[in-house]
């Protein structure tokens, strides 16, 4: 169980802490850190996205720590709050897959536009420790969830 949270916590860290305008591209949160005047920025889809997944790695942040704090104040996690984070991670993976496949309906100056995210190899390992975390609570979900 404290390697799912560690692979649910990771993303954020990696994410905020700087890693999101390197080589590796701007992440999942990239247009965010990126933009130099806000009024630009609530223009492009881009800024929207990052919002968006910047959301969503504050709540998996959360759920990944509560991984690790709730067995030391000796809480019994059933199977219903590890069902809660394999859905977390399954709305971050569908939703990153729509961003980078279709793009969502966001504001743009001309009104609503569908535009698609980039790809880069930073937004590909975020997903991929969410989703390796997601899939260590799914083999965690029948073997006793307090470890």
């Amino acid at each position: 169980m404290r390697l799912a949270a560690l692979f649910l916590v990771l993303p954020f860290f990696l994410q905020l802490l700087g890693l999101g305008d390197t080589p590796l591209g701007g992440g999942l949160c990239g247009e965010v850190f990126r933009v130099r005047d806000p009024a630009l920025a609530l223009q492009t889809p881009g800024f929207w996205y990052g919002l968006l997944f910047m959301l969503l790695l504050a709540l998996q942040l959360g759920y990944g720590l509560s991984l690790l704090l709730l067995p030391l104040l000796e809480v019994r996690l059933g199977p219903g709050w590890l069902r809660v984070g394999r859905y977390l991670v399954g709305v971050m993976g569908g939703l990153f897959l729509l961003t980078r496949i279709t793009g969502l309906p966001a504001p743009g100056p001309g009104g609503w536009v569908l535009e698609r995210a980039p790809v880069d190899p930073l937004s590909l390992l975020l997903v991929g420790l969410s989703l390796a975390g997601g899939f260590l609570l799914r083999e965690n979900g029948g073997h006793g969830a307090t470890s």
